[in-house]
């Protein structure tokens, strides 16, 4: 198999808004603290490519994702279920897809975007040239995050999943790794582009030499935050970005010379498909209805206000149900499985112990953004629209903050359904 890649910082315009920590923080960018990247991965077995397309941001948009996987696919002749657009998860770069308050998408900043993917997928095809792909997983020394949904079992990734892709002369061309957990070391106070620390992770690898180009993956991370120490000090953030930096790449050094057995990246496979989410019923007078429990309660305005617009949407007719694109995407043993929004640790594990590829890769927040795939456990503690002291509670707000995007609430198998679809492509 060959394998091109390419890669180009993005250009950010003065004052767009940011992404991330939730409703109406108005966070407008002030210049660079580190740059964000879009990649580009061209798969190719002589027959056909396939392509994986990276940004650093907190998500990917469905509609983005439809309209440049169209685009790519007429320019450069790749099937368009072959064609997969993730993202870092970094809480401090543009807003990238349609949520009420989290960021107003900047069509200046859209535009530059659209052509950084158009520019990497071409390049990437360039230099495709013949690896060897050796899988492997490093295990972590300590717990660098926690659960926030669920802290009492405080269950974690302990593990990075990679696969070192390396030439004839032995050099590797690319180092894919995967794991789970927030971009949200800087917080809400940083007003300024940054990949966090996925970005360390990545500036790191290069400067070390462990790989020419990184390409991270986000694994199923959404209950998963950095352990943060001295939140409001950007002196401790920076302390705490370089001790994740140190456990990551210590773990990933130790790990790579092991990784010795190398893994066939053929035959090739690819599917995609739009499923409509399993969601709750929704009436006009439930949200009226939910919407009066909540009015006096303090920082609940904002689920407020969404519930009674979704009520007038529906009073006039529209279509609020949920429709998401699953995709996977085969190499060989490789195989990644897109996410197309936040799912919870579980979830990956659950996909990962039931897929019978060789090497399983989740990938959260891929071809779209449907907000917070729970698990089980979290939706029983989270049974309705009750009265909590903050809206932002863990759980609660995981459960119930799809309002936001005008979505209702996922039914509480939603994590089972994702995965078994998810399985049974290809």
């Amino acid at each position: 198999m060959k394998l091109g890649a390419f890669e180009k910082a993005l250009k950010v315009p003065l004052f767009t808004e940011l992404y991330g920590y939730g409703p109406f923080k108005g966070r407008r960018n002030q210049g660079i603290h580190d740059p964000l990247f879009c990649r580009a991965l061209s798969f190719n077995d002589g027959n056909r490519r396939q392509m994986i397309i990276g940004t650093d941001a907190v998500v990917s948009d469905d509609f983005e994702s439809r309209v440049l996987r169209a685009r790519i696919s007429d320019e450069l002749k790749i099937l368009p279920q072959a064609i997969m657009f993730t993202a870092t998860h970094t809480h401090s770069g543009p807003s990238m897809s349609f949520g009420i308050g989290w960021g107003e998408r900047d069509e200046n900043y859209l535009a530059i975007w659209r052509e950084t993917v158009m520019e990497v997928a071409r390049t990437a095809i360039t230099n495709e040239e013949e690896v060897t792909a050796y899988p492997g997983k490093a295990v972590l020394p300590c717990k660098v995050g926690y659960n926030r949904a669920n802290p009492e079992t405080d269950v974690t990734d302990p593990e990075i999943r990679f696969v070192k892709f390396v030439r004839k002369d032995g050099s590797v061309k690319v180092l894919l790794h995967n794991h789970a957990m927030h971009g949200v070391v800087y917080g809400p106070k940083q007003m300024r582009v940054s990949a966090d620390w996925m970005g360390e992770a990545n500036r790191r690898i290069k400067a070390e030499k462990l790989a020419d180009m990184p390409f991270f993956m986000l694994g199923c991370a959404g209950d998963i935050n950095v352990i943060w120490k001295g939140y409001t000090d950007p002196a401790v953030r920076d302390q705490l970005l370089a001790k994740i930096g140190d456990v990551y790449i210590g773990a990933l050094k130790e790990a790579l010379p092991t990784a010795v057995t190398p893994m066939d990246l053929e035959p090739f496979g690819a599917e995609l498909k739009t499923f409509e989410m399993p969601t709750e019923p929704i009436t006009a007078e439930k949200l009226r209805a939910d919407a009066k429990i909540i009015e006096s309660i303090e920082n609940m305005g904002f689920l407020h206000d969404r519930m009674l617009e979704m009520a007038m949407l529906i009073d006039r007719g529209d279509d609020l149900r949920v429709l998401k694109d699953l995709q996977t995407l085969k190499m060989g043993g490789l195989q990644v499985y897109a996410f197309p929004g936040e799912p919870f640790v579980k979830l990956g594990m659950d996909l990962m112990s039931r897929s019978k590829a060789q090497f399983p890769i989740p990938a959260s927040v891929a071809n779209g953004n449907g907000r917070y795939f729970p698990d089980k456990e979290t939706f029983a503690k989270n049974p309705g629209i009750v009265v909590k002291e903050h809206w932002g509670e863990y759980g609660f707000y995981e459960v119930n903050g799809g309002v936001g995007r005008y979505m209702p609430r996922y039914k509480s198998d939603i994590s089972d359904f994702i995965v078994d679809k998810l399985l049974g492509l290809l």
